[in-house]
Formats: C-alpha cells, structure tokens, sequence
C-alpha cells in the first residue's frame, strides 16, 4: 500500500451551539489539514505514470476546501446558527460565513473534509485536522 500525505493550513472561526464552557462563545482557531491519499497500485501510464496521484491534484483540491472555510465563521445550519446568521448578516463588510449540516466539531469537519476529497475521484485514506498544534481528530472509512 502506497500513501501519500499534503496539508493545508487555513484560518476560521465556529459557533459550537449548546456547548458550556469558554469554547461556548464564538472563538478561532488556525487549522491544519493533513490529507493522506492511497494506492496499492501506482498509476501505470500517462504522465502520472508512477504515482499514487498527482500532488498538483491533490493540493488544488485542498485549497478549494481551504478557500470554503478560510476566515469564515463555520455556524450549524439549525434554528439557533439562523438567528446567528440573520444578526450578523446587517454587516456583511466586517464577516462571512458557511452554514454547514453540523455541529461544526472537528470530528465533523474532518469527516466532511474526507468526503470533499472523496468525491473529486481521490482515493483519500484519511483527512486529520488540527484545531491547535496539539488537538486534532482524525477521520478514515474502515
């Protein structure tokens, strides 16, 4: 088996509703996301020839993620993220933002991030993302 590892890294805020304690309010973090894609066979023609797959590939698929979280404040789309939404969204200038389906956790951007990957044709193994140098949550299909 064959696997080949790129990150990312990109700057956002979320809102952790219902959540108690200081990570309650609205905070940031600088994020980091490892992406590790495999093979267990290199690619055997064509200028990819010898690869896992191509790390350009690969890296503009990141920075298309990177592009939809970076300096955004990554809000649940439910009741209390659209009260959030509707205050905020007086001032455009000053902020922007992504609902998402979710509780925006690390575990669930990590497992939404794997399968942004997975449906560009990336064999992806597994995506880790880093909410601080030392916390991270890493997400694979088994």
């Amino acid at each position: 088996m064959f696997i080949i590892k790129s990150e990312i890294g990109f700057d956002a805020s979320h809102y952790l509703s219902g959540y108690e304690g200081k990570c309650g309010k609205i905070h940031g973090h600088r994020y980091k996301l490892v992406a590790k894609v495999q093979s267990k066979d290199l690619k055997e023609s064509g200028s990819n020839r010898g690869m896992v797959e191509d790390f350009t590939f690969v890296k503009s698929v990141l920075k298309e993620i990177k592009d939809l979280f970076d300096h955004k404040l990554i809000i649940e789309d439910d009741e209390t993220g659209q009260k959030l939404i509707s205050s905020l969204s007086k001032m455009p200038e000053i902020f922007d933002y992504i609902l998402v389906p979710y509780r925006p956790t690390a575990e669930e951007m990590s497992r939404d991030i794997f399968n942004r990957i997975k449906c560009k044709g990336i064999e992806v193994y597994e995506v880790e993302l880093f909410e601080t140098p030392t916390n991270s949550c890493i997400y694979r299909e088994d």
